[in-house]
C-alpha cells in the first residue's frame, strides 16, 4: 500500500488511462490484484501477490517518473485478497466525504486507505451488476 503525488495532470486521461491499460496486463501476467486510486493528484495503490512479485513491482514502480514522493503506508502479509478478480480496480474516489478524502490523500495509515479502496470498489462492483454503471 503506497501513496504518491501525480506527475501526470488530472486532465490528462490519455495517460492515466495507459497507467491502468499496461497495468491490467502485466498484473494478470503476473498473478498480482490490486485496485489504483487517483484522487486530487495523489497515486494510491493497493498491491496484492506473491512477495517477490510485488517487491520488483514496487521497485518499478519507485523508477516511474510519472510520480514523486512515494510513500510505504502499510506492507502486510494477506490469508484473502480483497481484490481478487481486479487485475486493477479503478474505484472513483469523488464521492468520498471529506474525512475519508483526506485520509487516502493526507493522513490515512496503509489499513484505512485498504478499508476505503475496498469499499469504493465494492460499491463500483455493486453499480455495474446492477446496470447503473
Amino acid at each position: 500500500m503506497y501513496r504518491s503525488d501525480s506527475c501526470i495532470a488530472h486532465a490528462d486521461t490519455e495517460s492515466l488511462d495507459d497507467i491502468f491499460r499496461v497495468s491490467v496486463t502485466n498484473n494478470r501476467r503476473e498473478g498480482i490484484t490490486g485496485c489504483l486510486a487517483l484522487p486530487d493528484g495523489k497515486f494510491v495503490q493497493v498491491i496484492e501477490g506473491i512477495r517477490s512479485k510485488v517487491d520488483a513491482l514496487v521497485d518499478r514502480i519507485r523508477a516511474d517518473v510519472r510520480h514523486r514522493n512515494l510513500t510505504v503506508l502499510g506492507e502486510w502479509p494477506i490469508q484473502n485478497r480483497l481484490f481478487t478478480g481486479w487485475a486493477m480496480a479503478r474505484p472513483d474516489p469523488t464521492p468520498l466525504k471529506d474525512q475519508s478524502f483526506r485520509i487516502i490523500t493526507e493522513t490515512g495509515s496503509g489499513a484505512q486507505v485498504t478499508g476505503i479502496l475496498s469499499e469504493l470498489t465494492e460499491q463500483t462492483e455493486s453499480l455495474f451488476r446492477a446496470g447503473s454503471w
